[in-house]
């Protein structure tokens, strides 16, 4: 699974809107509900009700926005750590 889909839920969630995640990540609206959706059917389950302009996490969104930015967290300091070997 691409670590796309992790970040733009978060942004999704973080920012409360499917249109500003897309800007943020350069990408269209419609691309970042392509990929929630492809993240959705992977899990097996709603993560995010949409409703009246409002964006908010089901509870299994909870839990996979709360893993999510562990392995984004994860993915940068291991960035970070590669970045220090390869530089000395």
């Amino acid at each position: 699974m691409s670590i796309w889909k992790y970040q733009y839920f978060v942004d999704v969630i973080n920012l409360r809107s499917f249109t500003e995640a897309g800007k943020k990540n350069f990408v269209s609206q419609t691309a970042i509900s392509q990929q929630i959706s492809k993240l959705e059917k992977n899990v097996g389950g709603k993560l995010i009700n949409r409703g009246n302009g409002e964006v908010a996490p089901t509870e299994l969104g909870k839990l996979v926005y709360k893993r999510a930015v562990e392995i984004l967290e994860l993915d940068e300091q291991l960035m970070r750590e590669i970045k220090e070997i390869v530089c000395n």
